[in-house]
């Protein structure tokens, strides 16, 4: 038989079948596309991985650090606070101190005025409200 009546003669095609079926042919290929499914999977895992180490890692540890930062600056802000409460009370008293001592003492010496911006954070009791 010529090698190009074999291509066309059923029972070329049905022993090549059943040497596929039966040799595993088709599961070497269901095992290729399994396989070419799980590089897939894979390399999709891996550039999630980079993505997290490259972008996500350093963005949450940045959160991280300006929390830090936050909480330093809020401490610090209730310090001032306390602080100028502190300094107000201290001057109330003093100024009632030189009143007792010296009565014109105000009337001398005024006392200096409270600058607008400053009023907000010190004296925010002397605001008129906008209505």
């Amino acid at each position: 038989m010529p090698p190009l009546d074999l291509l066309s003669s059923t029972e070329f095609w049905t022993s090549l079948l059943v040497a596929l079926v039966g040799g595993g042919g088709v599961g070497a290929i269901i095992g290729a596309v399994s396989s070419c499914r799980k590089d897939t999977a894979q390399i999709a895992a891996q550039a999630c991985d980079i993505l997290t180490d490259s972008v996500i890692k350093p963005l949450r540890e940045q959160v991280e650090s300006l929390e830090e930062q936050i909480q330093h600056l809020e401490s610090q802000q209730r310090k001032y606070f306390a602080l100028t409460a502190y300094t107000r009370s201290l001057f109330h008293w003093l100024q009632t101190f030189c009143e007792i001592i010296e009565p014109d003492f105000l009337a001398n010496h005024p006392k200096p005025r409270l600058p607008d911006e400053l009023r907000a954070d010190i004296a925010p009791e002397t605001l008129k409200e906008e209505s």
